[in-house]
């Protein structure tokens, strides 16, 4: 709980809770989110730091330098610009479904595990499984991925930065409960390219 009249004790509170379930966040994120900049984490415990990432799959002009915010020092050099992206894009999730880190469990740098999803929402006494997609997942895969989780978990949450791959993966997994949302981790506005 935050010193009565300083607002910024609060945010940053809010900012270390998050990053012990998220890990890392993008620079869009911490403001749109927790209305912080970059400039105001200086001299304290936090990571700033950049990389190049493409926030969608296979598509050239989406290739950005992107800043993120991390508490963990080892994080940037430990992991690819691929995991980080896809961290921030399964935190973008939570933070867009606004459920606290304490009911979230996020696994989502170990990429490519069909049978294991980004993250895990708690509900009570209920599982929902999370999974992250820029659209590298081949229809095979989000098969696949359906099918494993539809029997170990009472939902399934589908985030993808692709404005026309969310509405294929709707058509596609909506008939199986699956509830599909398009998500922007990167850009400042949330909002992204038609692609």
């Amino acid at each position: 709980m935050a010193p009565r009249g300083n607002p910024l004790l609060g945010k940053l509170a809010r900012l270390r809770a998050a990053l012990r379930t998220d890990r890392v966040l993008s620079a869009s994120q911490l403001k749109r989110y927790f209305d912080l900049e970059l400039g105001q984490l200086q001299g304290r415990e936090f990571i700033c730091f950049s990389a190049v990432v493409q926030p969608i799959f296979r598509t050239q002009t989406s290739r950005q330098l992107i800043w993120f915010v991390t508490s963990a020092p080892r994080l940037p050099r430990r992991l690819s610009p691929e995991q980080i992206g896809h961290l921030c894009g399964t935190a973008e999730i939570r933070l867009r479904l606004g459920y606290p880190p304490e009911q979230w469990r996020s696994d989502a740098a170990a990429l490519g595990k069909v049978g294991k999803p980004d993250a895990v929402l708690t509900l009570g006494p209920h599982l929902v499984a999370i999974e992250f997609d820029t659209g590298s997942y081949r229809g095979r895969v989000v098969r696949q991925k359906r099918e494993a989780f539809s029997g170990k978990y009472a939902g399934l949450v589908w985030g993808v930065t692709s404005r026309v791959r969310s509405r294929n993966l709707v058509e596609t997994l909506a008939s199986h409960g699956v509830q599909v949302l398009h998500v922007n981790w990167w850009d400042s506005a949330g909002t992204d390219l038609n692609f």
